[in-house]
């Protein structure tokens, strides 16, 4: 039994070793293979252990100094504001895997980074042993870095183990040819009202190696198909290798008295070294213009009575229409009417002017000729405003043959007209009461809106 149980514990030790292992961090452990902007970088024996953190790193231009030696560094060149594409490879080695580890890529020696962070890590993975794992990163660089020289750390981490560090040496290029946006304001102000104008202030910098002429500025709104262009003389010098800025002349965009409500896109175009172009978008509030706003639909309510009446050949019968201003703004209305020769058309008022929520009533006397056909006839009275006509009222006449008596059809004619106002007056009541109910709702609503 005693060697069945000694065989049987050695089986799980050999098993035990036979499986891959989690270790800490061991640079022996790990092979590394690097890519900047598609370019392979060369190490040597430059990937480290950090033994002992409190160690000092001494920065020259070829060689770094960690822990007791100096090691060269490979290097790569960049440009001023370059984006840089940073792709890792690791392979494990000696069936050893990792597990709760992250990469960072680091660049140091920048004066701004506590404001201008130039960094960038992965979340924590794993690795299996015996295997190879990719993973990216990316930076961008300012574009008004002072030095020439910075140096990308790319660091290994865990949690129990020290770090593994491989550097890479960036030599920094000024831009031949770059302009940028620096600064746009709007006066009054980011929120301005229809009509009026907005006047742009566009600050450029020059952070290329190279001096620019003829740099073409264009400030425009496409939705309200308004542009300004101004061009930057004299030349925009590069500042002795420094960034250098320029104002741009003011410029202004009327914004059309008509335009709604609501945001607008403010595209900044600046194009130079002929075919290079930065482009900038911004977003502006505008304001209606009640003055210039389009008419509002259906705001005109007509009320008739009688529509329809019996006229005596020779006499006359009145009809009265009522106008109502459903609308948010004055209104001129013109009423025109014309018959043939069965009847003449008098208006008590071709030309009413109302304000919003107001009514008048304009009477209409048809006057029969004495020879006129007995029969139907009809009226049309059109009613327009700003050259279009909103509505064509068709008032009904039947033509009866003349009374013996005048004494009768006058009583006749007095009594529909009483009739006729009664009515007028019970509509006039009720659209009254129509338009304040939903005035009154909208000042609520308005209210809600103010409050929410």
């Amino acid at each position: 039994m005693s060697n069945k149980l000694l065989s049987l514990v050695a089986l799980f030790v050999i098993s035990l070793l036979a499986l891959p292992t989690a270790l800490a961090l061991n640079a022996g452990n790990f092979g590394w293979s690097v890519e900047v902007n598609g370019d392979e970088v060369i190490f040597g024996n430059e990937v480290r252990v950090w033994d002992n953190p409190l160690t000092a790193t001494v920065e020259t231009d070829e060689e770094v100094f960690l822990n007791g030696g100096l090691v060269p560094v490979p290097s790569i060149s960049v440009e001023e504001g370059q984006a840089i594409d940073i792709k890792v490879t690791l392979d494990t080695f000696d069936g050893v895997a990792a597990t709760d580890i992250e990469l960072e890529a680091r660049i140091k020696g920048y004066e701004y980074s506590a404001r201008e962070s130039l960094s960038d890590s992965t979340p924590l993975f794993d690795i299996a042993a015996n295997t190879q794992k990719t993973k990216t990163l990316s930076l961008t660089l300012p574009r008004n870095l002072e030095k020439q020289v910075y140096w990308l750390h790319l660091t290994l981490d865990s949690a129990n183990s020290a770090s593994i560090e491989a550097i890479v040496k960036l030599n920094v290029e000024p831009t031949r040819h770059g302009v940028g946006i620096n600064d746009v304001s709007f006066s009054p102000g980011n929120t301005i009202k229809a009509g009026r104008s907005l006047l742009t202030t566009v600050l450029l910098e020059n952070f290329g190696d190279k001096d620019e002429d003829d740099v073409k500025v264009t400030v425009a709104i496409p939705e309200l198909g308004v542009s300004a262009v101004e061009y930057v003389d004299p030349a925009l010098d590069n500042g002795a290798m420094d960034v250098n800025y320029e104002d741009v002349p003011e410029m202004f965009l009327p914004i059309p008295a008509t335009a709604a409500a609501g945001d607008y896109n403010v595209e900044v175009t600046v194009e130079y070294d002929r075919f290079e172009e930065v482009k900038d978008t911004y977003v502006i509030h505008v304001l209606a213009n009640e003055q210039f706003q389009p008419a509002d639909e259906e705001t005109l309510v007509l009320a008739v009575g009688p529509e329809t009446q019996n006229v005596q050949a020779g006499q006359t019968a009145r009809y009265a229409i009522a106008l109502t201003n459903a609308g948010s703004k004055s209104r001129a209305y013109l009423l025109s009417s014309s018959t043939g020769t069965w009847a003449t058309v008098a208006l008590s008022n071709s030309l009413v002017v109302l304000e919003p929520g107001k009514n008048t009533v304009v009477y209409v006397d048809v006057t029969a000729s004495a020879d006129a056909a007995l029969g139907t006839q009809t009226v049309p009275v059109a009613i327009s405003a700003n050259n279009e006509v909103l509505e064509t009222v068709n008032l009904g006449a039947t033509v009866t043959a003349a009374p013996q008596a005048v004494s009768n059809s006058n009583v006749s004619l007095r009594t529909g007209l009483e009739i006729a106002l009664i009515v007028l007056v019970v509509v006039l009541v009720i659209i009254g009461l129509i338009i304040g109910f939903s005035r009154l709702r909208k000042d609520d609503d308005e209210e809600e809106k103010k409050y929410y």
